[in-house]
């Protein structure tokens, strides 16, 4: 299976988490390939923020990204009235949320370890709740 095609998986998997949690949601066409997507998903629920999701996936201890790929997130999620919220499935330990803010520089990336996001992150329930 291709990374493409993991990546859109995930994403879906992601949508339905917060269509079970009561909240409604798109998957964004062209995400990660255009600058005029630059988030993975926008859900929302009635009297609730509107968040806009950019997902990561890993088997490693850490995930990064590009601080371009990040800059550009904030920058559409501000212009559309959106929480930036990161979302990264570490293999075996499910879906975890942080604010960007939460991750940390390491140079050309920004970056958040497992041990990290355990103790800044919050489970979907916490999240939507």
């Amino acid at each position: 299976m291709s990374n493409k095609s993991k990546g859109s998986n995930n994403e879906r998997e992601l949508l339905r988490l917060f269509t079970e949690h009561g909240w409604r949601g798109v998957r964004v066409a062209g995400s990660g390939v255009n600058e005029e997507s630059p988030c993975d998903l926008i859900v929302g629920k009635k009297g609730e923020k509107k968040l806009g999701i950019e997902a990561k996936s890993t088997r490693k201890n850490i995930q990064y990204i590009k601080k371009s790929q990040m800059s550009d997130f904030m920058v559409f999620s501000e212009i559309m009235g959106l929480t930036p919220v990161i979302a990264v499935k570490f293999i075996r330990e499910g879906w975890l949320f942080i604010k960007p803010s939460d991750m940390r520089d390491s140079g050309e990336n920004w970056a958040i370890s497992i041990d990290e996001i355990k103790v800044d992150g919050k489970r979907i329930g916490q999240l939507t709740g």
